[in-house]
């Protein structure tokens, strides 16, 4: 239960320092620190559950599971809240849908896309 704790906590603390440099570049009108920002915010929320599952330390397959479903009840709420703020801060009938399909979508990429280039590596066997 550590490692679950620990790690959706290390990656929300990544979302809100991105969010309190949202802020600065903001109250300080420098647009160029305020548009970094507001990509570090949706980058944080979007990848957190894989952000949570790396720095969890977590080892087995149950542990593991509840890192990721955590952190992905974390970012579809981080993720929803991004795009509100981008719609105008207006909830749009597509927030939540797109939240949901961003974080499943940018997990699962994460886990393909390493396992297929693994097994196209010289000396691999592919199938």
């Amino acid at each position: 239960m550590k490692s679950v704790l620990k790690g959706n906590l290390i990656a929300f603390a990544i979302f809100a320092g991105a969010f309190a440099l949202h802020i600065v570049g903001g109250a300080t009108d420098q647009g160029w620190l305020f548009a970094i920002a507001v990509a570090l915010i949706f980058w944080s929320a979007i990848d957190s559950p894989s952000l949570a599952l790396r720095f969890s330390g977590a080892e087995g397959r149950t542990t593991r599971r509840t890192v990721l479903a955590l952190g992905a009840v974390v970012g579809v709420a981080l993720t929803s809240g991004a795009l509100w703020a981008a719609a105008d801060r207006s909830w749009q009938v597509w927030t939540v849908p797109l939240a949901v399909a961003l974080v499943v979508g940018c997990h699962g990429l994460r886990a393909v896309i390493p396992a297929r280039c693994r097994a196209t590596l010289p000396g691999r066997a592919t199938t």
